[in-house]
């Protein structure tokens, strides 16, 4: 979609993982230290914005891959989903909630339950919301406005109630912390200062509809991303290829531009029990050596494999975890809400991938193509190239490179891939030209 960018990863061999991560014991053995060798790949310069993901909808909408539907269990009940038809090869997955809201938890554990969702909650920061809306009367999705209150109205979405003592079970009287993040009240923000129904223009520090529609698209389930990458031709990056990017061709330790200044991050630098923060630009802070932002914070980041620990520390070429049955998926990379360590370029994370919230999103990749060698065997052209594991190429050939022949399919076994055509109306031709596409 417009304004993708994409960077090219020279790929290589790298010690995956780490013996010394700073984290929960069960992640400070998740991830050991292995040999990885990758091919070459493109990854998105940044994470996929509100913008870029409602091109996505709307294109999918209009091939009939998608449709809008009304949750009926658990968080999802009453919610309005997108969700893949039978023309997809997602049909019934849910991919991003249209009424996504900030989370509503007990932050502190005042009850001392251990439960997060019972007892009084802690509301973090309301901009925390699904900001791409559907349009029935022009039936398309568009990127809602924070200053028009038929998208918005910061008011009321500002109501919340307690838990009782039955998990996610509301209780008590309606409560508005419209003022805390107002200016005035506990005064955890100023960005709805000045909001009001009529006059909504009044909200000066409220981030406009251009500013958001570069923020990093949330509320993405893992089907979400991968039906994006899909549509596009591309891939959600396996775990090896996003820790490969992480330490930006020098070892990093932590995911920043520099492997080592995390306030140029967006997290939870404050160390909040309540984090009062949000995403921001997509592109914004520092870019890594390869020129790729926000790797470490913002939101998580949906990785293709499933989460499966610790690593097998068999050396490996271009890794892609897929356990059968299993709905757990890896992310990365920390958020705007996440303590310190997350940031790590090493430290895993996972969670079901029908699960998505105000911090979770996403970045793509794509296989590098480029023939590595062109030679004359003794039966034909010889064509190597690099290539991923697994993926399926098409080879193509043309005497005008106007007109172009499919010729046969390869699919890749390893770092690169070959193919001899030993057809001899081919072969015998003055003038050929060969190039490999992605099936």
């Amino acid at each position: 979609p417009e304004g993708v960018t994409m960077r090219m990863i020279p790929g290589g061999v790298f010690t995956m993982g780490s013996d010394s991560l700073i984290g929960s014991p069960d992640q400070q053995v998740a991830a050991p230290e292995h040999e990885v060798t990758l091919s070459p790949y493109w990854m998105s310069e940044a994470e996929i914005t509100n913008a870029q993901y409602c091109e996505f909808l709307n294109e999918a909408y209009q091939a009939g891959l998608i449709s809008i539907v009304t949750g009926a269990m658990g968080p999802d009940n009453g919610k309005r989903l997108i969700q893949g038809t039978a023309s997809s090869s997602y049909e019934g997955k849910t991919l991003y909630t249209l009424d996504g809201t900030r989370v509503l938890k007990d932050h502190d554990d005042a009850d001392g339950d251990g439960n997060a969702f019972t007892g009084d909650v802690e509301p973090e920061n309301p901009l925390n919301i699904s900001y791409i809306g559907f349009d029935s009367q022009q039936d398309q999705f568009y990127v809602m406005d924070p200053h028009d209150p038929e998208d918005f109205n910061w008011q009321e979405l500002c109501n919340y109630q307690d838990y009782g003592t039955f998990q996610m079970q509301k209780s008590g009287p309606v409560l508005n912390d419209f003022d805390d993040w107002a200016g005035a009240g506990a005064n955890l923000s100023d960005e709805l200062q000045g909001w009001t129904e009529a006059n909504p223009e009044g909200a000066t520090n409220l981030p406009t509809q251009e500013e958001i529609s570069d923020w990093p698209v949330t509320f993405i389930r893992w089907w979400g991303a991968k039906a994006f990458a899909e549509f596009y031709g591309a891939r959600l990056p396996t775990e090896a290829q996003w820790e490969f990017a992480a330490r930006g061709g020098a070892d990093f330790v932590w995911a920043v531009h520099d492997g080592q200044d995390t306030s140029d991050a967006n997290w939870n630098s404050l160390e909040e029990t309540v984090p009062t923060g949000h995403v921001r630009n997509a592109i914004s802070g520092s870019p890594n050596p390869y020129g790729l932002y926000n790797l470490a914070g913002n939101c998580w980041e949906w990785i293709a494999d499933n989460y499966v620990a610790p690593y097998d520390t068999n050396p490996a070429e271009n890794p892609l975890v897929e356990e059968e049955g299993s709905i757990l998926r890896c992310w990365r990379g920390g958020s705007w809400n996440y303590h310190e360590a997350t940031l790590q370029s090493s430290i895993r994370f996972f969670d079901q991938e029908d699960r998505g919230n105000d911090h979770f999103g996403f970045r793509i990749v794509a296989p590098y193509l480029a023939i590595q060698s062109f030679d004359l065997g003794s039966t034909g052209p010889i064509l190597t190239w690099y290539s991923m594991s697994g993926e399926k190429y098409a080879v193509e050939t043309s005497t005008n490179l106007v007109n172009w022949d499919h010729i046969d399919y390869v699919v890749a076994a390893g770092l690169t891939a070959t193919y001899t055509d030993t057809d001899p109306a081919r072969t015998s031709s003055l003038t050929r030209f060969y190039r490999i596409r992605l099936d």
